[in-house]
């Protein structure tokens, strides 16, 4: 049986009906925009979101517009959403085509100007009685490609035509630091509505990743240990856009693999893949006590664990060392040494508090499958 049910529902593309923990800017984007269809002569409304990679601005701008179009049409209005990623239309006159094709409109070939093209967009919009919102993605590229100039054109194009407002903009940056760069008439221009994303933390991650694995997985291909597993290998960068490649790609493995269901073993086999932090070369650099121990996580973690205590670790360690014919150390020295192994990007180390029972602390692997692993360090047995 497949794993997927329907593996679009993981593409960068792909906008769910929801955005789990953005619902609150999703509100404030509505009352940005509420003129436009409460208001008989709405005014150019001007809002620019930012954030981080992978905290969710294209896909609230995106489900924004799809929103307020269907709620547009009920009330007997005519508004358009059209988005355009300036990191592929990098000069003004590509950003003014491309959205000027969106709307249906066959723009002759031959060199317009940036004015001209604007003009056939206003000319259209009156002529239909529409509004527009016109959302430009990755602004930055726009600006290092053209300047401030491109920017100051766009919050500016509603002024001296029949009927200002026609266009109303939504610009996205990663980082609000780069506005810095806009002069002080751009910046004017621009207003002072911002919406910014806060990065997502591991509590954030995980349930974003449940709903989705809901959209995409057929039911029982995975549990919600491996779902933390992601979660907790993703949280380091706050990013649910990778969140959701690292559960796509798992889910390809286990494909692969003709398995019914995702295991830790394909998502160590995704993280190598998508952001391979360990090489066999590395290993030959790590000292005897540090390799006994990453062998011993090796074997900790085999069989689809995710995760490890410190204390169950501890205890394969004394095999391993007994295997191996070489003494154990003290747990202090085993707590060191795991510790280095951290710093060295080999383990990542995970403190929970669980209540009554104190606090522990999970190791992770997420470097490397632990198959690979073992039989890396294995060629020197001796060590």
């Amino acid at each position: 049986m497949p794993v997927f049910k329907s593996e679009e529902k993981l593409s960068p593309e792909y906008v769910p009906e929801k955005l789990l923990y953005r619902e609150n800017e999703l509100k404030l984007l509505k009352s940005f925009f509420s003129s436009l269809l409460n208001e008989a002569n709405p005014f150019q409304v001007r809002v620019f979101i930012t954030g981080a990679v992978g905290t969710g601005k294209t896909s609230l701008a995106k489900l924004f517009g799809t929103g307020f179009e269907r709620e547009s049409r009920s009330l007997g209005r005519k508004v358009r959403f059209a988005y355009v990623n300036c990191r592929i239309n990098k000069s003004l006159y590509t950003v003014l085509r491309r959205t000027v094709e969106q709307l249906g409109l066959d723009l002759p070939r031959r060199g317009y100007s940036d004015e001209e093209v604007f003009e056939v967009l206003a000319k259209f919009l009156r002529s239909s009685g529409l509004r527009l919102i016109l959302c430009l993605d990755e602004v930055e590229a726009l600006i290092s490609e053209e300047g401030g100039e491109a920017v100051y054109f766009l919050t500016r194009m509603g002024e001296g035509v029949e009927e200002a407002g026609l266009v109303s903009l939504m610009l996205i940056f990663r980082e609000p630091d780069f506005l810095e760069r806009l002069d002080t008439p751009t910046l004017s221009g621009m207003g002072g509505n911002n919406i910014h994303l806060s990065e997502y933390d591991y509590t954030q991650l995980l349930e974003i990743l449940r709903y989705r694995a809901e959209e995409a997985f057929n039911r029982n291909a995975l549990g919600d240990e491996v779902l933390e597993f992601i979660a907790q290998a993703a949280a380091e960068r706050k990013d649910a856009r990778y969140a959701i490649d690292i559960l796509w790609r798992s889910g390809k493995y286990a494909e692969a693999d003709g398995s019914s269901t995702v295991e830790a073993e394909h998502v160590r086999k995704a993280l190598a893949s998508v952001y391979p932090t360990i090489r066999r070369e590395n290993l030959a650099y790590l000292s005897k006590d540090e390799r006994i121990v990453l062998l011993a996580s090796a074997r900790g973690l085999a069989g689809n664990r995710t995760a490890i205590t410190a204390s169950d670790l501890f205890q394969y360690y004394k095999v391993v060392c007994e295997e191996l014919k070489t003494e154990a150390k003290g747990y202090t020295t085993f707590w060191e040494t795991l510790q280095q192994l951290q710093d060295l990007g080999f383990l990542r180390l995970s403190i929970r508090s669980e209540g009554a029972r104190g606090r522990k602390t999970y190791i992770y692997l997420p470097g490397i499958p632990v198959q690979l692993l073992e039989k890396e360090l294995m060629k020197d047995v001796n060590f």
